[in-house]
C-alpha cells in the first residue's frame, strides 16, 4: 500500500498503488510498474513469516484487559512511517512489532506493553569497508552498549554510487549481543544477506540501538561508503 503527504495534488509518496510503484532516487520521485512475487523462499523471508505467524498466535493468547492495554499505548505511542510522518498502530499491530523485535533478537518476548521510553540514538557512526586486509566494520557512540541494549544493523549494496533514495532497499543484517563493544565488524552479516562484496560497491548502514528489557528501538542512524581494498 502507498503512502503519501499531500500537497497541492500529491506532495509524497512511497509505496505501491494497484500495479504501480511509486519510489525515490536521484532525479527525484518516480513510479514503475510492479510485480507481484508468487512465493518468497529465501531463508530470510521464511523466517519472517514464522515469526509473524507467532507473533499473532501470541496475540490470541492474551486475556481481553491485556489486550485493552496494548490498544491505549499505542494510542499514547504513535508510530512513525516511511515519509517520517506519525501514524496511530492498533494495538496488535504494536503487540506484533515489539514481539518480532524481540524474537529476531533471541530474547525473551514481552506480554505487557513497556512502561520506559525507546532508547536514545547512537551520538556517531562511521563505516570502515575494506574488503581486503584492512577493517570492515561499524564504530559508533556510546561503547560499550548498556547491560540490555543490542545493536541493530539495516544495509543495503549498490552497484552504482549515484544512488541517493535508500529507503526501500534496506535490509536487516544483524542484530548484536547485548552491550556491544564498538567496533564491530559486519561483513560476514552483510554478505550473507548481499552477496560477495566487489571494490567500488556503494553501502549504506542503518544503526539503531534495540532494548531487550522494553522490545523498542530507537531512531536510526545513516552512515554511506564505498568499498575499497588494501
Amino acid at each position: 500500500m502507498a503512502i503519501f503527504t499531500s500537497g497541492p495534488t500529491v506532495g509524497q509518496i512511497s509505496g505501491r498503488i494497484g500495479g504501480s510503484i511509486f519510489s525515490h532516487n536521484r532525479g527525484g520521485p518516480y513510479m514503475r510498474n510492479g510485480t507481484i512475487p508468487t512465493k518468497a523462499t529465501s531463508a530470510a523471508a521464511m523466517d519472517a513469516k514464522s515469526r509473524l505467524a507467532a507473533a499473532s498466535m501470541a496475540w490470541q493468547g492474551l486475556d481481553t484487559d491485556t489486550m485493552l492495554a496494548w490498544n491505549a499505548y499505542a494510542v499514547q505511542n504513535p508510530a512513525i512511517n516511511r515519509l517520517g510522518n506519525k501514524i496511530s498502530l492498533t494495538g496488535h499491530q504494536t503487540f506484533v512489532g515489539n514481539f518480532c523485535r524481540c524474537d529476531r533478537a533471541g530474547v525473551s518476548t514481552l506480554t505487557l506493553p513497556p512502561v520506559a521510553e525507546s532508547p536514545d540514538a547512537l551520538k556517531t557512526l562511521t563505516l570502515n569497508l575494506d574488503v581486503g586486509a584492512g577493517l570492515f566494520d561499524v564504530t559508533y557512540t556510546v561503547t560499550p552498549m548498556a547491560a540490555s541494549l543490542h545493536l541493530w544493523l539495516k544495509a543495503c549494496v549498490t552497484q552504482s554510487l549515484g544512488v541517493s533514495y535508500y529507503q526501500n532497499l534496506m535490509k536487516l543484517i544483524s542484530v548484536t549481543p547485548a552491550a556491544q563493544v564498538s567496533p564491530y565488524d559486519f561483513q560476514d552479516d552483510l554478505e550473507d544477506r548481499w552477496g560477495t562484496l566487489q571494490v567500488g560497491h556503494g553501502v549504506a548502514v542503518d544503526a539503531f540501538v534495540f532494548d531487550s528489557a522494553t522490545g523498542l528501538i530507537s531512531a536510526p542512524r545513516r552512515a554511506i561508503g564505498v568499498t575499497v581494498t588494501t
